[in-house]
C-alpha cells in the first residue's frame, strides 16, 4: 500500500483494506485542503475533492471534441467551458473558509457549467444527465447533518434537468452542429455520468462501511472494557434490560487480601511514574496468576489487593483454588524481590464463609462483596506478617488434609475478640490438591 494512502487512513482512523487501494494520485487529490478537520469531516471533504477532480479531467474530452469537429465554428464553447479545467481544480482551496465552502463553490460550479451547456447544444446532446450525479453527490458532500441544504441542492438539480427538457430543445442559433455530433456528445456523456454515479455510490458505500466498522468497533471496545471492569457474568446480566440491581446471597466463597509491606516509604521517594511502574509490574503479575487459577480479581486499593474464590459463579474447591494462588503470590514476589535488587513482600489474609456480592453505582459501576467473611479476610490480612499468608481456624479445617498449616496463636481482632489464626506453610507432601 502506498505512503500517501497508508497517511490518510492513519489520520482519519480507516482500517488499510483493499477496496480503499486507490491510486497514488487520487490520495493526494484527496487530501487537498483537509488539515486541521476531524477525521469524518476530512472523508468528506476528500471525496469532495475527488468529485471536483474527476470534473476537471472530463473537460478534456469535450473540448478536444469541438476542436476536432469545429475549430472555427464551436469557438464559443471552448471558450466558454475551457476554464472549468481550473474552476473544478480550485475546489479544495475554499475548504479553508469552512467545512462546506468547498462543497457550495463544487455544486455552485456544477449548476453554472451544467446549465451553460444545455443551453449550447440542447437537449439531444445528452448533457443535462450531469444534473443526476450532482444531485445524488449533494448528501455526501455536504453531510448527512445538513439534510436540507442536501435537500435544497437536489431540488435545483432537478428543476435544472426539467427546464432543459422544455427551454433549450435545440443548440443556439449560432451553434452549426449536425444530429451526428450531438449523437456523439450523447454517447460521451451519459458513460461519464454513469461513471461519476458509480464514483459517487462508491465513496457512500465506504462512508457507510467506515460508520458501521467504527460502531462494530466502540461496541467491542465498550465489551472489553465492562468485562475488565465487572465479571463477564455480571456483565452479561447488566445488558439484560431486565435485570436492574445485581445482588447476590453467595452462600459459600473465598476472599484473598494482599497487600504491599513498607508500600507507603517506598512511594514517599520514588517519583510518581516509579510508582505507577511498580505497582503494575506487581498487580499484572498478580492478575495472571488470579486468571491462572480461575478466581475473580475484585479490586485493588492502594497497595492492597483483593480477590475472591466461588463467585459470581459457583466454583469447586475454591478454597484450595483461593490458597493455591496465596502461596503463588509469595514465589512471585521472591521472584520480584530477585529481579528489582530489594526485597518485596506482601502480607496475605484469607477466609471463607458466606458474603453478599453485587454491583453498587450508577456510574463507574463496581462489583464488590460484603460480609463477615471479607471483614475477616481484610483483618487476617492487616494482623498479619511480612511473607506470611494468615487464616483463621475454618479455613483452616478446611484444607488442613492437603496443605500444611503453621499454628501461629491467638490475636485480638478489631470487632471479633480474641481468634486462633495460622500460617499457611504450602501444599502436604504426597496430598495432590484437586480442583
Amino acid at each position: 500500500m502506498s505512503q500517501p494512502e497508508l497517511d490518510f487512513i492513519a489520520q482519519n482512523g480507516l482500517k488499510p483494506r483493499s477496496f480503499w487501494r486507490l491510486p497514488n494520485a487520487v490520495w493526494w487529490v484527496a487530501r487537498i485542503g483537509t488539515a486541521g478537520y476531524s477525521p469524518r469531516i476530512r472523508r468528506r471533504l476528500a471525496v469532495t475533492n475527488v468529485i471536483a477532480a474527476m470534473v476537471s479531467l472530463m473537460t478534456i474530452p469535450y473540448i478536444v471534441l469541438y476542436a476536432l469537429y469545429d475549430w472555427y465554428g464551436l469557438l464559443p464553447a471552448i471558450i466558454a467551458f475551457s476554464p472549468q479545467l481550473l474552476f473544478y481544480a480550485l475546489t479544495p482551496y475554499f475548504h479553508r473558509y469552512g467545512p462546506i465552502a468547498g462543497a457550495l463553490y463544487l455544486c455552485m460550479m456544477w449548476l453554472i457549467f451544467g446549465v451553460g451547456y444545455c443551453m449550447f447544444f440542447g437537449r439531444d446532446s445528452g448533457l443535462h444527465f450531469y444534473f443526476l450525479p450532482g444531485a445524488a453527490a449533494s448528501l455526501l458532500v455536504f453531510g448527512s447533518e445538513r439534510l436540507l441544504v442536501s435537500a435544497c441542492v437536489t431540488i435545483v438539480g432537478l428543476i435544472a434537468f426539467l427546464a432543459t427538457e422544455v427551454l433549450f430543445v435545440a443548440p443556439l442559433d449560432f451553434i452549426h452542429v449536425e444530429p451526428f455530433f450531438l449523437h456523439i456528445l450523447y454517447y460521451l456523456t451519459v458513460p461519464f455520468a454513469f461513471l461519476l454515479i458509480f464514483t459517487i455510490s462508491f465513496f457512500a458505500f465506504k462512508e457507510a462501511a467506515q460508520a458501521e466498522t467504527a460502531l462494530e468497533s466502540e461496541h467491542q471496545f465498550s465489551e472489553r472494557l465492562l468485562q475488565n471492569i465487572l465479571p463477564q457474568a455480571v456483565a452479561m446480566r447488566l445488558r439484560d434490560h431486565r435485570t436492574q440491581v445485581v445482588a447476590d446471597q453467595i452462600p459459600s466463597a473465598t476472599i484473598l487480601f494482599a497487600d504491599i509491606v513498607d508500600f507507603t516509604s517506598r512511594a514517599a521517594r520514588w517519583e510518581p511514574q516509579q510508582v505507577i511502574a511498580f505497582l503494575g509490574r506487581v498487580f499484572g503479575q498478580f492478575d495472571a496468576i488470579a486468571s491462572a487459577h480461575g478466581l475473580e480479581k475484585i479490586k485493588t486499593i492502594g497497595d492492597a489487593y483483593m480477590v475472591a474464590g466461588g463467585l459470581p459463579e459457583p466454583k469447586s474447591d475454591h478454597e484450595a483454588a483461593v490458597a493455591l494462588m496465596a502461596l503463588d503470590l509469595l514465589a512471585c514476589c521472591r521472584r520480584i524481590s530477585e529481579q528489582v535488587g530489594e526485597p518485596v513482600e506482601v502480607r496475605i489474609g484469607l477466609d471463607t464463609g458466606p458474603v453478599v456480592a453485587g454491583v453498587i453505582g450508577t456510574s463507574k459501576l463496581l462489583y464488590d462483596v460484603w460480609g463477615d467473611t471479607v471483614n475477616t479476610a481484610a483483618h487476617m490480612e492487616s494482623h498479619g506478617v511480612a511473607g506470611r499468608i494468615q487464616v483463621a481456624d475454618c479455613l483452616k479445617s478446611r484444607l488442613e488434609d492437603r496443605f500444611d498449616f503453621e499454628l501461629r496463636g491467638e490475636i485480638d481482632v478489631k470487632g471479633k475478640g480474641p481468634m486462633r489464626v495460622w500460617f499457611l506453610i504450602g501444599v502436604k507432601a504426597g496430598g495432590p490438591v484437586s480442583m
